[in-house]
């Protein structure tokens, strides 16, 4: 899983408003509410702050670190390797409908092996398997001709996979991963930003993808923040693709095998671990260090955001009718792998860092929390 800082751009930048501190890793903090009606949060980072930081990347590119440079920092221990040509599929649709054509003639043989030629233009396609006055049997595979295929109104390279999954159409974009990636790099950063920025984006991008391969299953990736952002042809620019045919094949690999290399907008100021997040263990690559070129990023600091306790409750209807106080444990990268929240009689039941932070739409783990004044 990613956190790409296009969806940052998109929200608007925030001005710190606490000062930054880099704490040693503790084990857990107290404070006491009693007497609050609200609790108030503020953070540090956008995203889970594992990997590269898409914002520190930037600022080293800036002060001249090549992209072999920055992908070190973020990734200690890792080496560059050459991976073979391969292609991936993407998970684009899952709907009762969609609307799939191409503004050329184009192609769709179905399961009993038959060829079906279509003039240009849109066809809406149900789960019934009708595509204009023909009947197709799932799955089929659409294949294009001099211009690419679209779905809706976006266009993708490659083939459009069309099954069918109870009472919906899936559509999954199978292409070359090299084809892929100009997509990915173009929807996660900015297309100014320094060259090596975007390159060492385009290894990292290049390296999770090959790292989440399923070929067992019907697709490989999702197109948005579950995996990498993809937007097919909607989003492709000339210097993610300059990037990507610059690092052509490079990926990071340690002792032997391909790196998961998540990544995440800005981390905050210091990088993190994935463990008592996502997992109970940290690969050595992800290590919990300072990134002062993080810290030059707009979203260093967030908050203060002020959540009544009522709220609090509502989103966690377990919790103890009176709070008296909370507890946070972190990891050693300071993220907020859980909460325990006491009563006024004694009891206590524990939240999940990553569950608060998606029920209240923080921007991190990487957060304190304490009463209102």
């Amino acid at each position: 899983m990613v956190f790409s800082v296009r969806k940052r751009l998109r929200a608007g930048a925030l001005a710190p408003v606490i000062a930054l501190a880099l704490m040693a890793a503790s084990p857990a903090s107290t404070s006491s509410t009693t007497g609050a009606t609200a609790v108030v949060i503020s953070g540090h980072g956008w995203g889970h702050g594992i990997g590269l930081s898409q914002w520190g990347a930037e600022e080293r590119a800036e002060a001249g670190w090549s992209h072999t440079r920055i992908l070190s920092f973020y990734y200690p221990g890792t080496t560059l390797a050459v991976a073979p040509a391969t292609r991936v599929r993407v998970l684009l649709a899952k709907r009762p409908s969609v609307q799939v054509g191409s503004e050329a003639p184009f192609a769709i043989r179905d399961a009993t092996g038959a060829l079906v030629r279509f003039p240009a233009g849109r066809y809406s396609v149900g789960s019934d398997g009708r595509i204009g006055s023909r009947s197709l049997t799932f799955p089929a595979v659409a294949s294009p001709g001099s211009a690419p295929l679209r779905l809706g109104g976006t266009g993708y390279l490659g083939t459009l996979e069309l099954a069918l999954t109870g009472r919906q159409v899936r559509v999954v974009n199978a292409l070359d991963l090299e084809d892929y990636l100009v997509g990915v790099v173009s929807s996660e950063c900015p297309g100014y930003w320094r060259a090596d920025a975007l390159r060492a984006q385009a290894v990292s991008s290049r390296s999770y993808a090959l790292a989440n391969l399923r070929p067992a299953d019907p697709f490989d990736l999702y197109p948005d923040d579950r995996s990498q952002n993809y937007h097919g042809l909607q989003k492709r620019f000339a210097s993610a693709a300059a990037a990507v045919s610059s690092t052509r094949g490079q990926v990071l690999q340690y002792r032997g095998a391909v790196v998961n290399a998540l990544f995440s907008a800005a981390n905050g100021g210091l990088t993190s671990v994935p463990d008592g997040i996502w997992s109970n263990g940290t690969p050595p690559y992800f290590a919990a260090r300072p990134d002062a070129f993080d810290a030059k990023s707009p979203n260093t600091n967030w908050g203060p955001l002020e959540v009544s306790l009522g709220a609090v409750r509502d989103a966690f209807p377990q919790l103890p009718a009176t709070i008296t106080n909370v507890s946070v444990v972190r990891n050693a990268g300071q993220r907020v792998t859980g909460l325990t929240f006491t009563g006024a009689d004694g009891s206590t039941v524990s939240i999940g860092g990553y569950a608060f932070q998606q029920r209240f739409g923080l921007r991190s783990t990487y957060f304190a929390i304490s009463p209102a004044p």
